[in-house]
């Protein structure tokens, strides 16, 4: 779930990125036109392809950012996912068409104008203002981890870096070089298809499942194995939403905790996690049980014991002449690696040694009961039953 601080912050750096791009496409298209500047009017369409897109960040954002609901359980992060691959194509376009344009220029350099000096200013004008803008949106996307974001100020750089290419040329035509601003531009094209490649390679990483390094997993499980009564991490699989990780977790646990005492750390490694790594969306923990004796998980023969309904009738059957359902006060079942442990509560006024000892034999018949441990409760009243 993202905050809706987050989300207003998202919106705010969008928006002020867009305003400087139309005002800067607007300008250097004029001024490109007034200075006899094709260089200056290419730049200028590139900057206002920055407001398209600032604006399909808007519409984006706003669904990836929404509450998990009933058709999107883990939430809409894949949305930005989706957007980014579509920045990179846009990365993609923008540079085949600023490679054919170069190449069409490059085929008669003599007809290509010299450009008037003004241009020269508004290519650092520009050069600054994407630069401010860049700055100020890969900050708020690096503390937001928005994939999208991070997309949307990289192309912000391009722009500026498209500037950079046309004072280059706008220099060197002054010095009669007029070839040098197709050159500046291929070189520029080349740089905006690399981020194009580099946004859609990670995006489609994540829509794979693609899990995250081994070094990140390393710190994953260290953080888990730090928490008191985690025996280790059978397993740990990961995969990216939306630039947040989604984690499934199986850790090992004591095989005689109670369920609800598994089940506190289980909800204490997801908070450790969360706590500790801010992109972590979610994590479903999964407790496996541990015996003492500290076997290798890898190394542990399957085991294929029978079910609690087939184990009871069973123990019942062995023990229809020792006990009557009455003197059953509890009956648990440990499944440890070696077999089934039975954990009973005997209630009932006295319990005897030889009964002790026939209920263990009676069981050792069945090849699966690893072991008996028997509990007495003396008889109370009612009340007093009901208190303890």
């Amino acid at each position: 779930m993202i905050p809706d601080s987050a989300k207003q912050e998202a919106i705010r750096v969008t928006l002020v990125g867009m305003v400087i791009d139309i005002i800067l496409g607007a300008a250097k298209i004029l001024g490109g036109v007034l200075t006899n500047s094709f260089a200056l009017i290419t730049d200028g369409i590139h900057s206002l392809t920055d407001a398209a897109t600032d604006v399909f960040v808007l519409i984006v954002a706003r669904y990836a950012h929404a509450d998990a609901d009933a058709e999107h359980p883990y939430g809409h992060g894949r949305f930005e996912t989706l957007g980014t691959i579509a920045m990179g194509m846009v990365f993609f376009t923008s540079a085949g068409i600023l490679l054919y344009d170069s190449y069409q220029r490059l085929r008669d350099i003599s007809l290509l104008p010299v450009p008037a000096l003004g241009g020269i200013a508004l290519a650092l004008i520009s050069i600054a203002s994407k630069e401010w803008i860049y700055q100020y949106t890969i900050r708020v996307a690096r503390r937001l981890n928005s994939s999208l974001l991070k997309a949307n100020a990289w192309h912000s750089r391009s722009d500026a870096i498209s500037s950079i290419a046309v004072l280059i040329g706008l220099i060197g035509a002054q010095q009669g070089m007029v070839w040098m601003d197709t050159v500046a531009a291929i070189f520029v094209a080349l740089i905006i298809a690399k981020i194009g490649w580099e946004l859609c390679a990670d995006s489609l990483k994540e829509l794979v499942d693609t899990a995250v390094s081994d070094e990140r997993q390393q710190q994953l499980r260290a953080c888990v194995l730090g928490i008191d009564g985690i025996r280790g991490v059978t397993s740990l699989r990961s995969r990216l939403s939306g630039g947040k990780m989604i984690l499934e977790v199986r850790i090992l646990v004591d095989a005689r905790i109670s369920v609800s005492e598994g089940h506190q750390l289980g909800e204490i490694v997801s908070r450790t996690l969360r706590g500790k790594f801010s992109d972590i969306g979610d994590v479903i923990v999964h407790i496996d049980p541990h015996n003492h004796d500290e076997l290798d998980p890898a190394a542990r023969p399957a085991q294929h014991f029978p079910e609690r309904s087939e184990v009871m009738a069973l123990i019942r059957l062995q023990w229809q002449d020792l006990l009557k359902d009455d003197d059953v006060e509890r009956m648990d079942l440990h499944y440890l690696e070696h077999g089934i442990e039975i954990e009973l509560t005997i209630f009932r006024a006295e319990v005897s040694p030889l009964l002790i000892s026939q209920l263990e034999r009676a069981v050792q018949t069945l090849n699966f009961i690893a072991g008996v441990r028997i509990y007495h409760k003396l008889y109370e009243s009612p009340r007093e039953r009901q208190l303890s």
